[in-house]
Protein backbone atom coordinates (compact mmCIF):
# COMPACT_ATOMS: atom_id res chain seq x y z
CA UNK A 1 0.00 0.00 0.00
CA UNK A 2 3.03 2.38 0.75
CA UNK A 3 4.47 1.44 -2.96
CA UNK A 4 0.80 2.56 -4.62
CA UNK A 5 1.09 6.04 -2.15
CA UNK A 6 4.88 7.08 -2.58
CA UNK A 7 3.77 6.50 -6.94
CA UNK A 8 0.66 9.05 -6.22
CA UNK A 9 3.24 11.56 -3.95
CA UNK A 10 5.96 10.96 -7.79
CA UNK A 11 3.50 11.60 -9.97
CA UNK A 12 1.94 14.63 -8.32
CA UNK A 13 5.60 15.95 -7.50
CA UNK A 14 6.33 15.28 -11.34
CA UNK A 15 3.40 17.41 -12.36
CA UNK A 16 4.21 19.99 -9.78
CA UNK A 17 7.37 20.35 -11.34
CA UNK A 18 6.82 20.40 -15.20
CA UNK A 19 3.97 22.87 -14.56
CA UNK A 20 6.86 25.11 -12.49
CA UNK A 21 9.22 24.60 -15.82
CA UNK A 22 6.33 25.81 -18.43
CA UNK A 23 5.54 28.81 -16.06
CA UNK A 24 9.17 29.85 -16.21
CA UNK A 25 9.63 29.27 -19.94
CA UNK A 26 6.30 31.38 -21.09
CA UNK A 27 7.74 34.81 -20.66
CA UNK A 28 4.28 36.21 -22.65
CA UNK A 29 2.75 39.14 -19.85
CA UNK A 30 1.23 42.52 -19.43
CA UNK A 31 4.40 44.42 -19.09
CA UNK A 32 2.22 47.75 -18.14
CA UNK A 33 -1.06 48.82 -17.34
CA UNK A 34 -4.39 46.85 -17.38
CA UNK A 35 -4.36 44.11 -20.30
CA UNK A 36 -7.58 42.52 -19.17
CA UNK A 37 -9.74 45.61 -19.19
CA UNK A 38 -8.48 48.94 -19.10
CA UNK A 39 -5.16 50.27 -20.94
CA UNK A 40 -2.29 48.56 -20.93
CA UNK A 41 1.08 47.11 -22.74
CA UNK A 42 1.36 43.25 -23.25
CA UNK A 43 4.24 41.31 -24.68
CA UNK A 44 4.10 37.83 -26.00
CA UNK A 45 6.92 35.06 -25.96
CA UNK A 46 7.67 36.05 -30.18
CA UNK A 47 8.52 39.45 -29.08
CA UNK A 48 5.28 41.09 -30.62
CA UNK A 49 3.41 43.18 -28.31
CA UNK A 50 -0.11 45.48 -28.49
CA UNK A 51 -0.16 48.58 -26.58
CA UNK A 52 -3.65 49.73 -26.18
CA UNK A 53 -7.27 49.56 -24.90
CA UNK A 54 -8.31 45.69 -23.88
CA UNK A 55 -11.67 44.32 -22.90
CA UNK A 56 -11.85 40.52 -21.15
CA UNK A 57 -8.13 40.29 -22.15
CA UNK A 58 -8.26 40.79 -25.69
CA UNK A 59 -7.17 44.16 -27.72
CA UNK A 60 -10.42 45.89 -28.38
CA UNK A 61 -10.76 49.54 -29.24
CA UNK A 62 -8.08 51.90 -30.49
CA UNK A 63 -3.87 50.23 -30.08
CA UNK A 64 -0.92 49.46 -31.72
CA UNK A 65 0.63 46.18 -32.61
CA UNK A 66 3.82 45.69 -33.29
CA UNK A 67 4.92 42.12 -34.81
CA UNK A 68 7.78 40.63 -34.28
CA UNK A 69 8.73 40.50 -38.00
CA UNK A 70 8.82 43.80 -38.19
CA UNK A 71 5.27 44.68 -38.94
CA UNK A 72 3.03 47.02 -37.42
CA UNK A 73 -0.88 47.29 -37.43
CA UNK A 74 -2.09 51.23 -35.39
CA UNK A 75 -6.06 50.84 -35.32
CA UNK A 76 -9.48 49.78 -34.02
CA UNK A 77 -9.50 46.14 -32.72
CA UNK A 78 -12.93 44.02 -31.81
CA UNK A 79 -12.27 41.05 -29.60
CA UNK A 80 -8.60 40.62 -30.77
CA UNK A 81 -9.26 41.27 -34.45
CA UNK A 82 -8.46 44.35 -36.31
CA UNK A 83 -11.94 45.88 -37.02
CA UNK A 84 -12.59 49.37 -38.42
CA UNK A 85 -10.24 51.79 -39.39
CA UNK A 86 -6.28 50.74 -39.25
CA UNK A 87 -3.20 51.60 -41.07
CA UNK A 88 -1.22 47.75 -41.49
CA UNK A 89 2.63 48.93 -42.09
CA UNK A 90 4.87 46.05 -43.54
CA UNK A 91 8.37 45.96 -42.73
CA UNK A 92 9.42 46.98 -46.21
CA UNK A 93 7.26 49.92 -46.32
CA UNK A 94 4.11 48.43 -47.92
CA UNK A 95 1.39 49.75 -46.19
CA UNK A 96 -2.71 49.51 -46.22
CA UNK A 97 -5.02 51.88 -44.85
CA UNK A 98 -8.70 51.31 -44.53
CA UNK A 99 -11.14 49.64 -43.28
CA UNK A 100 -10.89 46.23 -41.48
CA UNK A 101 -13.09 43.33 -41.02
CA UNK A 102 -12.06 40.46 -39.09
CA UNK A 103 -8.29 40.68 -39.76
CA UNK A 104 -9.25 41.17 -43.09
CA UNK A 105 -8.83 43.77 -45.37
CA UNK A 106 -12.39 44.90 -46.08
CA UNK A 107 -13.89 47.70 -48.04
CA UNK A 108 -12.64 51.18 -48.69
CA UNK A 109 -8.89 51.14 -48.69
CA UNK A 110 -5.58 52.48 -50.11
CA UNK A 111 -2.78 50.01 -50.70
CA UNK A 112 0.49 51.68 -51.18
CA UNK A 113 3.34 49.15 -52.71
CA UNK A 114 7.09 51.12 -51.25
CA UNK A 115 9.77 49.92 -53.88
CA UNK A 116 8.02 51.69 -57.10
CA UNK A 117 5.56 54.10 -55.75
CA UNK A 118 2.36 52.81 -56.86
CA UNK A 119 -0.40 53.15 -54.93
CA UNK A 120 -4.33 51.41 -55.46
CA UNK A 121 -7.23 52.94 -53.87
CA UNK A 122 -10.38 51.40 -54.30
CA UNK A 123 -12.60 48.56 -52.14
CA UNK A 124 -11.11 45.51 -50.73
CA UNK A 125 -12.67 42.27 -49.99
CA UNK A 126 -11.50 39.57 -47.57
CA UNK A 127 -7.97 40.67 -47.64
CA UNK A 128 -8.13 40.91 -51.74
CA UNK A 129 -8.45 43.93 -54.17
CA UNK A 130 -12.28 43.71 -55.58
CA UNK A 131 -11.70 45.46 -58.90
CA UNK A 132 -9.25 47.35 -60.96
CA UNK A 133 -10.71 48.98 -64.01
CA UNK A 134 -8.10 49.48 -66.69
CA UNK A 135 -8.66 51.44 -69.70
CA UNK A 136 -7.59 49.54 -72.65
CA UNK A 137 -7.06 51.23 -76.24
CA UNK A 138 -6.49 49.07 -78.93
CA UNK A 139 -5.19 50.36 -82.27
CA UNK A 140 -7.26 49.15 -85.49
CA UNK A 141 -6.07 48.99 -89.28
CA UNK A 142 -7.59 51.87 -91.18
CA UNK A 143 -8.77 50.68 -94.83
CA UNK A 144 -8.15 51.77 -97.66
CA UNK A 145 -10.60 53.91 -99.95
CA UNK A 146 -9.85 53.02 -103.07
Amino acid sequence: MTTKYNNKIMKSIFTLLIFSCVTLVSSAQCVKGNCHRGHGTFEWDNGSFFEGSWVDGLPNGYGDFYYENGDRFKGQFSKGQKNGNGRYTWKNGNYYDGNWNKDKMTGRGKFHWAKDGGSYEGVFKDGQIVNIEIAVTVDTPEKDAK
